[in-house]
């Protein structure tokens, strides 16, 4: 059966005994204790035999459940070991890899539907089957197994997005109904806010089926195609601490941000007018969570778990607090358009490019530098460039590629990228795109990414500015100087021309600081305003002139930097 296809697929009850073993806790984990000294590959075909065994047996659903409880920790264990095999690969992967990814997903996935297929019946049984007074236990436990097997099959549902996320993958059909399906059962029933931990002994941290499933739909909320697996580890452990300032709720409040309707298989969508045929039954809040972040940003990080202060970088904050102030819904229509164009990927390649194929070292201009109007602590210099990072770049990274166009919308691209994908292409990453030899290069950022057809993948472009200038800033670090490369970007908006400066996401600076803008043989003093942009890759800030009499020489620079740039492809467009 294709992993596709495992979700919501009755289990037909064939088995008398399990082959493995004999049908009891003991004698399991006797067995699973055994298995301790197989190679990875073997370990992982006798566990998911044994799910399929357990899944197939004829018995009830509380043994199966203590059955399946019995071999979890070997299971979850070696789905970590397999998941470490291709976390942060090539996008584009081996045969090797695919394997190992299609194993990974296909145990992890028949190990959700074992806890839903428990939690379905228990439910089943329960609202068909009349107990009598004598039978009052027996009706205890198989609440208690609706209740903790609705737990773990939300908890695998989310491991199982999460790892579909790590790989740009999309969820498998049912997905997301068999989710909306047992929160719903649980609020019916009431025993959504019942405490794992007091049933089973545990010590989870996320600690209801209500906690579970909102960590589940912070996965989705958080729109994790838009950023790097390392970045979606991190906040996927952050929602450990966040599941509980999601308030989720049967009744429409004045706070819903998303809402759900639990008979369709869709992710939770943005609360506006929808079509009559969506009857919304759980309504999603997330103001407790915005006023938690905004409360704890910056330098007000005393509340923050661990895992908050690890992960939770200016870039993350500035993604979600986005996400959850903005309207998620898409602004700009798509067209279809059809048509190949070049890209480039990294703010130094563009700095490059825009240089006239300089090096970056090469644009400094050090030896006509004036510093008669600078103090002597900026610009006395130890060696030319302080900067030893700064190597020249290597061929494969400078690479320009021509890719596909599958739509456009007003600002940006869908395109489609087939064969191997280099190291740069992330997430977040700041690009240069061209349409053709006779068009300037324009600045852009990698939007999202998505898995596509066997061997391909989609990404969407955002168009940041048209008119871009190379410049550098120029930073003083234990009485050297030392410089970056940057860019000048220009956008027009109803006549009114804005400027913003665009610098690599090295924390190398933050805003509110102010620092010397390079402009070959001249520096300016410029304080840095809120940034405008933070990826993972750059950040685009706004910016004031500390000497507002100097405007003119920063825009006689941008004006001769964008001539030049013009110039340059006239010039290349004639070779």
């Amino acid at each position: 059966m294709k992993t596709s296809k495992i979700l919501l697929t009755p289990n037909e009850l064939t088995l008398d005994q399990l082959s493995f073993c004999k049908s009891s806790v003991k004698s399991i984990q006797e067995w699973a204790n055994s298995l301790n000294t197989l190679p990875l590959g073997s370990l992982s075909k006798a566990l998911f035999n044994a799910i399929i065994e357990i899944s197939k047996l004829k018995c009830q659903e509380t043994l199966r459940f203590d059955l399946i409880q019995a071999i979890h920790p070997a299971i979850e264990s070696t789905l970590n070991s397999l998941e470490k095999n291709y976390f942060n690969q090539s996008l584009i992967t081996s045969d090797r890899h695919e394997q190992i990814i299609e194993l990974a997903l296909l145990l992890r996935t028949q190990f959700t539907n074992i806890y839903i297929s428990i939690a379905l019946h228990s439910h089943e049984i329960l609202f068909k089957q009349s107990f009598s007074i004598f039978s009052y236990k027996i009706k205890k436990n198989f609440q208690t197994a609706r209740i903790v097997a609705s737990y773990y099959a939300l908890q695998q549902l989310s491991l199982l997005l999460y790892q579909q996320q790590v790989l740009y993958s999309t969820p498998f059909p049912n997905q997301w109904l068999i989710a909306h399906q047992l929160m719903n059962f649980a609020m019916m029933n009431n025993y959504h806010t019942a405490n794992i931990n007091f049933l089973q002994g545990t010590q989870y941290q996320i600690q209801t089926i209500t906690q579970a499933y909102a960590q589940l739909l912070l996965l989705d909320i958080f729109n994790n195609n838009q950023i790097r697996p390392s970045e979606i580890q991190g906040l996927y452990l952050c929602t450990f601490d966040w599941a509980s300032l999601v308030q989720i709720t049967q009744k429409e409040n004045l706070f819903t941000r998303y809402i759900v309707d639990s008979k369709k298989d869709l992710a939770p969508i943005y609360n506006t007018h929808q079509d009559l045929k969506f009857i919304p039954n759980i309504f999603i809040a997330t103001q407790n969570l915005l006023e938690y972040l905004s409360a704890n940003e910056g330098r007000n990080k005393n509340n923050l778990s661990e895992n908050e202060k690890k992960f939770l970088t200016p870039a993350l904050h500035f993604h979600i607090h986005n996400l959850l102030t903005t309207n998620a819904e898409r602004r700009h229509e798509r067209y279809e358009y059809s048509a190949k164009i070049k890209i480039c990927f990294g703010l130094n390649v563009a700095h490059f490019y825009l240089s006239k194929n300089k090096d970056f070292n090469e644009t400094l201009d050090l030896n006509h530098y004036d510093d008669s109007d600078y103090e002597p602590s900026f610009v006395t210099l130890e060696s030319p460039i302080a900067n030893k990072k700064l190597r020249s770049l290597d061929r494969e990274t400078k690479k320009i590629y021509q890719v596909d166009v599958l739509d456009i919308s007003v600002n940006g691209y869908r395109i489609k990228w087939t064969g191997e994908t280099p190291k740069t292409l992330k997430t977040g990453e700041f690009i240069l795109v061209q349409e053709n030899s006779q068009s300037p290069w324009r600045g852009g950022v990698i939007r999202w990414i998505k898995q596509s057809s066997e061997k391909s993948i989609e990404m969407g472009l955002e168009i940041l500015a048209q008119d871009i200038a190379p410049c550098a800033i120029h930073l003083q670090a234990n009485e050297q100087s030392i410089y970056h490369p940057a860019l000048l970007m220009q956008t027009t908006q109803l006549g009114e021309v804005s400027t913003h400066l665009v610098v690599s996401g090295m924390n190398i600076i933050n805003e509110k600081q102010t620092i010397l803008l390079h402009l070959k043989n001249q520096e300016l003093k410029v304080y840095l305003a809120k940034p405008k942009l933070i990826t993972q890759s750059f950040t685009c800030f706004d910016f004031e002139l500390l000497n507002e009499q100097q405007k003119p020489i920063l825009n006689s620079f941008i004006q001769k930097q964008l001539n030049e740039v013009k110039n340059q492809d006239l010039w290349d467009s004639l070779k």
